[in-house]
């Protein structure tokens, strides 16, 4: 190609690019990113006001500066009539319950049918039918969420599975095939169905709370701790009252030798689903509670002066008890709450089912062993509310 030809081809490229437009030189991010959080004003890199949505050089470093659905996605169930969608709730958790439970009647069937009452008349059917309806309706009323609602469910049946194993000698296999479709009932409908509850948003929480929320290593080491507030109840009783209790009192044990192999480590090990449990549904709920029900009285945003001249006596006996000023802080109703939540539905639970279900069981030897339970319920909260305040 010779020059005149090489000249006469590169002229319009040259024209073209001589036209398009460039950015300013004194506005280096003038031109807007399709990334929103890139699309920050120069002098907005060291404003505080901004500290949302860009940070030095417009890159997001902490949970402070990213937006919420950043730093907890939801996923809503679809909006329906409450009582359509409770009816389907209902339906669906009564279908999934008797399908899994067809599909285990050949193997661990035959273990629970073992140790289960005849129930064959109308009456008993009913009410085990009540009893279903009611509880799903009461965890509808709740309004919890199905994460909520799941761990309440492993809470509250555990003392049920745990007795079948220990006492009744059901294989590991029965009882977890058995327990996983109770939570599958439950976690699937409230998840299809329910929409969750409000929670706390990012910015209402304080970054104490945030870093507690999102911290593996503090869930962990409350998990750790929640699991040993089981097994240690659950070891005292072992040792000392429970097992001459349950002779007394349940006329179809098979053995003891489970109860005598127990050992602290081992029932550490086993309660960790409980500590998992009793962590989501009891100590998260109240760290974040702290700033969303009381915002006005954190003492780091509106400090408040107790005044005992015009302090009503509630007050008065909350201030003494480190409770604050206005009475109970959010964090502990919240753990009173839940607490009372866990403890009567993990005895009451235990109570209709055991006393419903299982063959040669006697009022008072079902509530001895319900009482163990909701013990260990009522310690984990109030320890949790220790932990939390820390």
């Amino acid at each position: 190609m010779s020059p005149r030809q090489r000249a006469r081809f590169s002229a319009p490229i040259t024209a073209f690019i001589a036209s398009a437009p460039r950015p300013s030189r004194t506005s280096p991010l003038a031109m807007a990113s399709h990334v929103p959080f890139l699309a920050v004003r120069p002098d907005a890199q060291f404003s505080t006001k901004s500290r949302d949505f860009a940070s030095t050089n417009g890159a997001l470093t902490t949970d402070a500066d990213a937006p919420e659905s950043a730093i907890m996605p939801t996923i809503h169930a679809p909006k329906l009539p409450a009582p359509v969608a409770f009816t389907l709730t209902l339906l669906l958790s009564l279908t999934i319950s008797v399908f899994l439970y067809s599909l285990i009647a050949d193997t661990a069937g035959y273990e629970l049918a073992s140790v289960s009452r005849d129930l064959t008349a109308q009456w008993q059917v009913g009410i085990i039918f009540g009893w279903k309806v009611a509880s799903l309706a009461a965890a509808w009323a709740s309004g919890y969420d199905w994460l909520d609602l799941t761990a309440l469910t492993l809470l509250s049946n555990t003392p049920y599975y745990h007795l079948l194993h220990t006492f009744y000698l059901l294989s590991p296999t029965a009882v977890l095939s058995a327990l996983s479709i109770d939570l599958a009932s439950i976690a699937l409908p409230f998840f299809l169905f329910r929409r969750p509850a409000s929670s706390t948003t990012a910015a209402e929480l304080k970054p104490s709370s945030r870093a507690v929320v999102h911290d593996p290593s503090v869930l962990l080491l409350v998990t750790l701790f929640g699991s040993a507030i089981y097994a240690t109840t659950l070891f005292a009783s072992f040792n000392t009252w429970l097992p001459v209790y349950m002779i007394q009192y349940f006329d179809k044990i098979l053995s003891l030798g489970r109860v005598r192999e127990s050992n602290l480590f081992l029932l550490s090990v086993l309660a960790l689903p409980l500590g998992a449990a009793s962590t989501q549904f009891v100590f998260v709920p109240a760290v974040l509670a702290s700033n969303r029900l009381l915002k006005a009285l954190d003492p780091i945003t509106a400090p408040v002066k107790f005044d005992p001249k015009t302090a009503t006596l509630a007050q008065t006996v909350a201030w003494n008890l480190g409770l604050g000023p206005e009475g109970f802080s959010a964090r502990t109703r919240v753990l009173i709450k839940r607490t009372g939540v866990l403890v009567l539905a993990s005895s009451v639970n235990t109570t209709l089912r055991v006393l419903g279900t299982v063959e040669g069981t006697e009022v008072a030897g079902v509530l001895g062993w319900a009482s163990v339970w909701g013990l260990a319920a009522g310690m984990t909260g109030v320890l949790y509310g220790w932990v939390a305040e820390e």
